[in-house]
């Protein structure tokens, strides 16, 4: 049997041995409070059984251990070949992909004999600092481990992160009633998994509307508190409360409410004067309103921009105290949202003039979805470096950017297999395309349970360097940039050698400890 140790920082696949960042030895490293983590990749195998000892961790460390899972890759969706670029794509497709870790169960995934494992050693904020040589072996081989612990400790979650979560699959895929103990125990699961990666805030919804007599409405809005109770108890502390509209076209005006009801008709109003206020005092009741925001129509276009602006001016008419928050790429919106949330590439090229609205009292985050798929952006596709995945909330520290938002954790499209399809056809309205590999989720349907990814890990990964050299910019701010500059110049410009970015955070540990 032969073994490579792989930094958690890049893919790895099922067909090859050989990395950048390849060794003999582990020598992994932490901050207090997180996970010192580290793959390692087996051949030979003639049996997907592998003996794991690992021996004589230091007290306050507890060791989590994975098997690495191939997923197919099977186009590089929005990247015409004959324009390709260093890391854009990354591999060219088809390929399979180390991206889905199950908990090890003593077996591995074989292909041709090969087979990984992920560790990962939670480092509880009480460990004692030191070096310390654990002992790790492999059906009998041993593999040399340096674990250093740093004095660091990890800050409590500043960063508001929200990534869409779908029950669907509790239902499609484990094949589970709701309502049933076993619906129940398995969505505090995927819960938990989305808390691991910093998640602190859910989409939510189960308000019910009912028109009794023309424009005369009645709300139910005990969906919407067991959901919130729900996500309260799974440990999330913000809400995205229902968008209030949605498109009719991306080619037209029209924001439609409730499906059927143009924003801006007397209708709409009659709606709007009864819905708002009754969900103000739902909120009020429950403690909930300075924890929530509120979507208007999803990513306006220059088509219904003029209309998603009035609509706006309407609801804080109404509803002054809630929040307005959207996804949106630059256009005419001025003055219409509290949080705006421009793509990354967005707020690269229109920068100056976003930063107008924190002047003015507004909040920024940033997102990615299906894009940018522009050249050198980055984004958390499959086809892309995983520290193109990592460096996303760099660019929250780098630019001040208080929050993050994805649309899918877990929300894969009718028809799709995640571990064998990962290029999925999507509707939106009257839009019709294929998505780029891995845009619908970042965990999966596993056995019984949600299979977490090596992009979840990067995401954690990431949202706790954010907290981290925030951390540092309170005592000593220039250094604390000049380390996020060394490896993240813009969203556009990043370091993709391994050994700079590790050589980056070990600065960062160093100078927090």
């Amino acid at each position: 049997m032969q073994f490579t140790v792989v930094s958690s920082a890049e893919f790895t696949y099922p067909d090859r041995f050989s990395y950048p960042s390849s060794s003999s030895a582990v020598d992994a490293f932490s901050a207090r409070g997180t996970y010192a983590s580290w793959q390692v990749l087996l051949k030979g195998l003639e049996s997907p059984s592998v003996d794991v000892r690992i021996e004589g961790l230091p007290a306050g460390v507890a060791p989590e251990i994975y098997s690495l899972v191939p997923v197919t890759v099977e186009r590089n969706e929005g990247i015409p070949e004959e324009e390709r670029k260093p890391h854009w794509p990354e591999r060219a497709a088809p390929y399979r992909l180390y991206d889905c870790f199950r908990p090890f169960d003593g077996t591995v995934d074989l292909t041709d004999g090969q087979g990984g494992l992920y560790f990962a050693l939670k480092c509880e904020k009480d460990a004692v600092p030191g070096v310390y040589h654990p002992v790790l072996a492999l059906n009998g081989t041993e593999i040399p481990v340096t674990l250093e612990i740093y004095g660091a400790v990890l800050p409590e979650e500043t960063l508001t992160m929200i990534l869409g979560y779908s029950r669907v699959p509790l239902e499609k895929f484990h094949g589970l009633t709701p309502g049933t103990p076993e619906y129940d125990a398995l969505d505090r699961k995927y819960l938990a998994a989305l808390r691991r990666v910093h998640q602190n805030m859910t989409y939510v919804g189960g308000i019910r509307a009912e028109e009794v007599a023309p424009n005369r409405w009645e709300f139910d809005f005990s969906g919407l508190v067991r959901e919130i109770e729900t996500y309260e108890k799974a440990g999330m502390k913000y809400f995205d409360l229902p968008s209030v509209g949605w498109r009719k076209s991306w080619k037209e005006s029209t924001i439609l409410l409730q499906g059927r009801i143009p924003s801006m008709s007397y209708e709409g109003y009659c709606y709007l004067t009864q819905y708002l206020p009754a969900l103000k005092k739902v909120l009020t009741e429950h403690g909930w309103l300075e924890r929530c925001v509120m979507g208007v129509a999803d990513e306006p276009n220059a088509e219904n921009a003029t209309e998603f602006r009035a609509l706006c001016g309407l609801i804080h008419r109404i509803f002054p105290e809630i929040r307005l928050c959207d996804a949106m790429s630059w256009g005419n919106l001025h003055g219409a949202l509290d949080v705006w949330v421009p793509l990354n590439a967005e707020y690269d090229l229109h920068r100056a003039e976003i930063e107008t609205f924190r002047q003015n009292g507004s909040e920024i985050w940033h997102y990615v979805c299906c894009g940018p798929r522009a050249y050198g952006y980055i984004n958390r596709f499959m086809d892309y470096p995983l520290l193109s995945t990592r460096y996303l909330h760099w660019g929250n520290y780098k630019y001040d950017l208080t929050g993050f938002l994805h649309w899918a954790a877990n929300i894969y499209q009718p028809g799709q297999d995640p571990f064998t399809q990962n290029c999925p056809e999507h509707h939106n309205t009257d839009s019709v395309c294929f998505l780029p590999a891995g845009d619908t989720h970042i965990l999966y349907p596993g056995k019984g349970e949600p299979w977490i990814s090596a992009r979840l890990e990067a995401e954690r990964e990431s949202a706790e360097e954010y907290e981290l050299l925030k951390k540092l910019a309170e005592t000593n701010k220039p250094l604390a940039d000049e380390i996020c500059a060394s490896v993240f110049r813009s969203f556009r410009d990043v370091e993709y050698d391994v050994g700079k970015f590790t050589a980056a955070k070990r600065r960062l540990l160093e100078a927090l400890s």
